[in-house]
């Protein structure tokens, strides 16, 4: 198994640290470098060391640090010791043997979990940006037929109540088992809800032909472009002809190298008109996207109503 380091025993080193663990990597860790080493000693664990005492191993570094001077300082400590070291997380976890899309779908599900996340999502004025009846949001939802629906990426469930009464069947899907485990208690007595544990880039479990619409709100923002694309095909597979399905995306194209971790506001890589050529790729006609702001950031996100049309 290939080792690195981890140089910096602060916040964000910890965090790799703890998401090496849930991925059950945490022996690929070597140890922690810190200039305060003598008095941190140890980590959950894992011994944290002075740059003197790792000087004569031949292991990388990931630099784990989120101030800019001390990232420069570490990397000219390392560059004159002639040593590898990086800052991109999905370069280690290649050298790891992960592969990265993975490893990047896997960290984006895992940093909202022992979060304020799914608490703050639920407050009126982050529902609202969904659920005015003048928003952009509601104006397209009406659009969709509730007989047998999709929510993707539910997350602990917040919009079911806003839409339950209407649906006479809804399949909540999600890459968290703690999400849809949520779900299945918050909503236990409703006998008109189905749960699904996906893998995060497809609906290998859901029929073809079988939904009428499917959404996703908040969460596709920070999916990999190349997850879009096989979800895409997904979608298109499992809605009836006639079905719908109203998608909320990126529309960041402030840099290709964009990522979960890395993209503006956590957004990977997409924009409108990438989106709608996908889409029309596998099929759909694109009935209606809508460029929107986000936080105060403009033009950051989309939002795409698809058909799947009739067959002639």
């Amino acid at each position: 198994m290939n080792k690195f380091i981890i140089y910096g025993a602060g916040k964000c080193g910890q965090k790799w640290l703890d998401f090496f663990k849930y991925k059950h990597l945490q022996e690929c860790v070597y140890c922690f470098v810190d200039k305060n080493a003598k008095s941190i000693k140890k980590i959950s664990g894992v011994d944290v060391l002075s740059f003197e005492e790792t000087y004569n191993l031949d292991l990388p570094y990931l630099i784990a640090v989120t101030d800019s001077e001390l990232k420069e300082e570490i990397e000219n400590i390392l560059r004159k010791a002639n040593k590898k070291y990086t800052d991109n997380i999905e370069y280690i976890a290649e050298y790891c043997g992960e592969d990265r899309i993975t490893f990047n779908r896997d960290y984006c599900a895992w940093s909202h979990l022992n979060t304020s996340y799914f608490e703050r999502a639920e407050e009126s004025d982050w529902m609202d940006v969904f659920w005015n009846k003048n928003g952009v949001f509601y104006k397209m939802f009406i659009n969709l037929d509730l007989s047998n629906v999709v929510e993707l990426a539910c997350g602990h469930g917040r919009h079911v109540p806003m839409y339950a009464s209407s649906a006479k069947h809804i399949t909540l899907v999600d890459i968290l088992e703690d999400n849809i485990r949520f779900c299945k208690e918050r909503f236990r007595n409703k006998n008109n809800i189905s749960y699904y544990c996906n893998n995060g880039y497809n609906l290998s479990e859901l029929a073809d032909s079988s939904y009428t619409s499917l959404f996703s709100y908040d969460a596709m923002v920070h999916f990999e472009m190349l997850d879009i694309v096989s979800y895409l095909k997904e979608f298109y597979r499992i809605l009836m002809p006639g079905g719908y399905a109203l998608l909320h995306h990126s529309n960041n194209t402030s840099d290709y190298k964009a990522a979960f971790k890395t993209g503006v506001a956590m957004r990977s890589y997409m924009s409108a008109d990438i989106f709608a050529y996908f889409a029309y790729r596998n099929g759909f006609e694109i009935v209606e996207q809508k460029i929107i702001d986000w936080e105060g950031i403009k033009n950051l996100d989309c939002i795409t109503l698809l058909k799947k049309p009739h067959i002639l």
